[in-house]
C-alpha cells in the first residue's frame, strides 16, 4: 500500500519498485541496441582505435558515463521532490509521469523531430567540444573517464526519458528509507537505482559495438520496435501504480 511520510514522500512496495527497475532495464537494453549504438557507437569506435587505449581505459569510460547518468537522474529526482510540495502533483505524480513517458515514446516512434528540439546542438557550445576533443586525444589514464563523463552529458533523448522517470519520487518500502527523515536520501537512492539500471542495460551494446556493429545495424528496425513497446510498458506501469494508489 502506498503511504505518505511526514514529508509526503511516495512509498511503494519493494516488489513494485523491482518490477519498475526490470522494465527500466528491458527498455534500456532494447533502446541501446536500436539507438545508442548509432548515436554513441562512433565515439566508442574512435576511442577504441587509439593505440594507447587499454581495458582499464574502457572501464573508466563506462564508469564516467555512469557518473553522469546518476547526476542527471538525481537532479530530476530532487526536482520531483520539490514539486511534491504541491498537493496536485503529490496525488497524481504517477499518472502525470506515466502520461509523459507514453507521450515521449510516441514522439520517439512517430515524431522524432519534436524530440530533436530537446537535444541542443553541442556545436553551439565550443568549450564542450574542445573538452570532448581533448579527452579523446588525451593519453592520460583518466582521459577515458573524462570522455565517459562528457559522453553521458551529451543531449540525448534516452537519458532525458529515464531521468523523467525519476520525477515520480517513488521510494521502495525499505525500513531505513521509510522514515520521513530519510526522504531526501530515499529519492536520491531511487534515482541512483534507476539511472544505474539504465546504464547497465546500455552496457552490453556499448561494449560490443565494435564486434556486433554490423549485426546490430541489420536488426535496427526490430530493436527500435521492441524499444517503443518497452517505453510504452514503463509509462503504462506508472499509470497503473497511480490508479491503484488513487483507488485506495
Amino acid at each position: 500500500m502506498l503511504e505518505s511520510t511526514p514529508e509526503s514522500i511516495a512509498m511503494i512496495p519493494a516488489s513494485q519498485f523491482l518490477i519498475s527497475l526490470w522494465l527500466v532495464f528491458v527498455s534500456a537494453l532494447t533502446l541501446s541496441l536500436g539507438h545508442c549504438v548509432g548515436m554513441c557507437g562512433g565515439i566508442v569506435l574512435a576511442f577504441s582505435s587509439l593505440p594507447h587505449v587499454r581495458i582499464l581505459s574502457h572501464a573508466l569510460y563506462h564508469i564516467g558515463r555512469l557518473c553522469s547518468y546518476i547526476c542527471v537522474g538525481v537532479v530530476f529526482a530532487l526536482l520531483g521532490r520539490a514539486f511534491a510540495l504541491h498537493h496536485f502533483w503529490r496525488e497524481f505524480v504517477s499518472l502525470i509521469v506515466g502520461a509523459l513517458l507514453i507521450g515521449y515514446a510516441l514522439c520517439f516512434a512517430f515524431f522524432p523531430k519534436i524530440l530533436a528540439l530537446l537535444e541542443p546542438n553541442i556545436k553551439r557550445f565550443p568549450l564542450f567540444v574542445l573538452a570532448f576533443s581533448a579527452a579523446l586525444r588525451s593519453r592520460s589514464i583518466l582521459g577515458g573517464f573524462v570522455l565517459g563523463v562528457l559522453n553521458g552529458l551529451l543531449p540525448c533523448g534516452l537519458v532525458y526519458f529515464f531521468a523523467l522517470y525519476t520525477l515520480n519520487g517513488q521510494i521502495p518500502q525499505i525500513p531505513w528509507l521509510s522514515s520521513g527523515a530519510f526522504g531526501g536520501v530515499g529519492v536520491v537512492f531511487s534515482a541512483v537505482c534507476v539511472m544505474g539500471v539504465f546504464w547497465l542495460g546500455s552496457l552490453p551494446s556499448m561494449i560490443g559495438v565494435g564486434i556486433l556493429g554490423r549485426l546490430l545495424s541489420a536488426y535496427r528496425k526490430q530493436f527500435m520496435l521492441l524499444s517503443i513497446i518497452a517505453m510504452l510498458a514503463l509509462g503504462l506501469w506508472n499509470i497503473y501504480i497511480g490508479l491503484t494508489t488513487i483507488a485506495r
